[in-house]
């Protein structure tokens, strides 16, 4: 199937000089600046707010964690300094390194911690988790506090120190105590780079400077654990959506490093001796079709079920790279690297018939409603599955039409609940890390809560409960057994449709050293000669 071009046109917002095009002050010493491409166009500030990549990557620079966990998912101290547990299990207490500052160069202390994480716990799945063992919070000094909880929950270092979205960041107590519901406007962490603001211009560049101020840990980096070393004064970002001109910059050495660079074009890259392609991340990078619970059609299970008949993993995958080694489908809803990897339940999914599910979605009560598809343009990778998406509906008899946009506009429309006549939704492409989808835990496209779910909000009270009684398991076994129970609830409800995986891979210039697997985009501990 060939694909739209999505891109044309689009390669940099306005017509406007790209930002690795201009020579300005900052940019003379060129060793010391770390140029990017990014795909994505950092439309929210607050990572608390978005689960949005590109402000997730924002992020991990401008803030910092308490804990952070290593490849293998092991919690570590990271602005803290250790922790212990006390009262059989029924006290954390956190000890912060001496010498912590935020960028506006006043103190880390208790209070910042306790408001930061109370936030955190509203939006987050792991953190709603986290939230209902919590009984409170003391500060007993200037870099001490403790977490009085309601019953043991050893999953709490985890969840403080989590690598997926949205990370229990660090905020300065007034940004932490905006409303959860509403964006923070401020950009002050306590993290290895300052976001200078006053360069930002949405849509086309970012930029950030080494805060001096910052003390790393001494320990080798090992994912998102170690030493977030800045190993460059100031990093740029350029959002260049075209692949061709994005790949072009790279070559010519106007750029350092591409993020996920278009896969279709990696044999080309390879093939220059200045340039490296390397794993972006330990695991893959696992696509999905999310449903809008709460509007029809999705509403309506039976039609969901029938798009699940629909779905062929292959067409989707091979609509976006060429290369089968690049590709993988997967029938679970948890990634091939998890000790929960199961198909169970995922009969429907494996029905790949057109025909089965245009029969299917006779008998379901679908009555003509329109399915209204949200389409990245910026990613030709979402916006190949979201053409394919849009044909495989299209040929099992539903009314369809695919709005093209750049990801800030579908980030912002994907938080409406409203009818999709009336600026809403019906599903949208999106894509994940294996990190992101490892456990019941941090797995956020599998709570099932409605309002408090993720965007598509479904609700199933027996998936929440399967998740609590994955939480509380006595052993490895029972917990795998919960967990697989959670799935095959899962392919009843169907809160999502995976698409199968696609190998996740940067590119970058070959005078760069310090490059590492991280299931986040880490540009820490990167010089550049």
């Amino acid at each position: 199937m060939k694909r739209r071009n999505f891109l044309k046109g689009a390669s940099l917002a306005g017509g406007a000089l790209p930002f690795w095009g201009r020579r300005g002050l900052a940019q003379k010493n060129a060793a010391k600046t770390l140029k990017i491409i990014h795909n994505g166009n950092l439309a929210s500030l607050d990572p608390i707010w978005t689960t949005a990549p590109p402000t997730k990557d924002y992020a991990f620079l401008v803030f910092d964690q308490l804990l952070a966990v290593d490849s293998k998912y092991v919690p570590h101290p990271q602005m803290a300094e250790g922790w212990t547990v006390e009262d059989d299990g029924k006290t954390f207490v956190l000890t912060l390194r001496e010498g912590l500052k935020f960028h506006d160069n006043e103190p880390v202390r208790p209070a910042d911690c306790i408001a930061s994480i109370q936030r955190w716990g509203v939006r987050d799945g792991f953190g709603q988790l986290a939230a209902k063992f919590i009984d409170g919070f003391d500060a007993l000094d200037d870099r001490k506090f403790k977490i009085r909880l309601k019953k043991p929950f050893p999953l709490l270092p985890a969840a403080l120190g989590k690598s997926n979205s949205s990370q229990c960041f660090i905020m300065p107590e007034r940004m932490a105590k905006v409303d959860p519901m509403k964006q923070v406007t401020e950009t002050i962490g306590s993290g290895p780079f300052r976001f200078l603001k006053d360069e930002f211009v949405s849509g086309a560049r970012a930029a950030w400077a080494k805060f001096d101020g910052y003390i790393p840990r001494k320990e080798p980096v090992d994912s998102i654990a170690g030493g977030r070393i800045p190993a460059v004064d100031r990093i740029e970002w350029s959002f260049i959506s075209d692949p061709s001109t994005a790949m072009a910059a790279l070559i010519a050495g106007e750029q350092d490093y591409w993020d996920a660079p278009t896969l279709d074009l990696v044999q080309v890259m390879k093939s220059d001796p200045n340039i490296v392609v390397s794993p972006r991340n330990p695991t893959s990078s696992y696509y999905m079709l999310q449903l809008n619970h709460t509007q029809a059609p999705f509403n309506n299970p039976k039609v969901r079920q029938a798009v699940a008949m629909a779905i062929d993993q292959e067409n989707f995958l091979k609509a976006a790279v060429s290369d089968p080694s690049l590709m993988k489908t997967c029938y679970s809803y948890y990634g091939s690297d998890s000790p929960y990897f199961s198909e169970a339940g995922a009969d429907l999914l494996k029905t790949r018939s057109i025909d089965k599910a245009s029969a299917a979605l006779k008998e379901s009560g679908y009555s003509g409603e329109k399915v209204v598809i949200l389409g990245v343009m910026e990613n030709p990778t979402l916006a190949a599955m979201a053409q394919v998406a849009e044909d495989t509906m299209q040929r099992m008899g539903m009314k369809v039409e695919l709005v093209a946009m750049d990801f800030a506009t579908m980030a912002q429309r994907r938080t409406s609940r409203e009818p999709s006549d009336k600026g809403g939704w019906s599903c949208f492409v999106t894509v994940w890390t294996g990190s992101d989808i490892v456990n019941p835990a941090v797995h956020q496209m599998l709570r099932a809560g409605g309002t408090t779910a993720w965007f598509g909000w479904p609700t199933d009270p027996e998936m929440e409960s399967l998740r609590d009684k994955w939480i509380e398991a006595p052993t490895e076994a029972e917990q795998k057994k919960d967990a697989v129970a959670l799935q095959v609830q899962a392919f009843k409800t169907l809160p999502y449709l995976p698409l199968g995986s696609l190998v996740a891979l940067v590119a970058y210039r070959k005078n760069l050293t310090g490059v590492f697997p991280c299931p986040v985009a880490a540009y820490w501990n990167i010089a550049k000669s």
